[in-house]
């Protein structure tokens, strides 16, 4: 549970939560028209790859929305017994060491793909790739450092 700050803070983030999944809403019917309307196949592509995020970032928000009134479950950063954070740690430190040698690996893939410029999408999706690959180190960092404090 979410421990319980003074009421305006309280009431500006259910507020900040519950507008997101209001103005996301919006966008994701914009977006899915859009798509329905577009007769060129990489357009689709592309705006369906948005489509993908945003439905995503929208269930994130409504399950945080309900979650703050007291609607609805959400998880709890990781609070694991030392013997638990020991045996996760090193895996994790693993998945940590190879996301950030996969950044490394994208980026120089991306550089050998400017010949293709804009004949291709090829050098975008792996730029998205990037970006992908950088939210997952954040999120490797952020499991790491809880289990390491969890491991004393």
């Amino acid at each position: 549970m979410v421990k319980r700050l003074d009421d305006e803070w309280w009431a500006r983030v259910v507020h900040e939560f519950r507008s997101h999944v209001r103005e996301e809403s919006g966008f994701l019917s914009s977006y899915e028209a859009l798509v329905a309307s577009a007769d060129d196949e990489a357009v689709r592509f592309l705006l369906e790859l948005i489509i993908g995020d945003e439905r995503r970032h929208h269930d994130l928000f409504m399950s945080m929305a309900d979650a703050s009134v007291g609607e609805a479950p959400f998880p709890e950063p990781p609070r694991l017994p030392p013997d638990t954070a020991r045996l996760l740690l090193e895996p994790t430190e693993r998945f940590l060491d190879a996301e950030r040698e996969e950044s490394k690996k994208l980026a120089e893939l991306r550089k050998g793909l400017k010949p293709a410029g804009s004949d291709t999408l090829w050098p975008l999706m792996v730029e998205l790739m990037e970006i992908d690959t950088s939210k997952h180190v954040r999120i490797l960092e952020f499991l790491r450092d809880r289990l390491s404090q969890a491991a004393k």
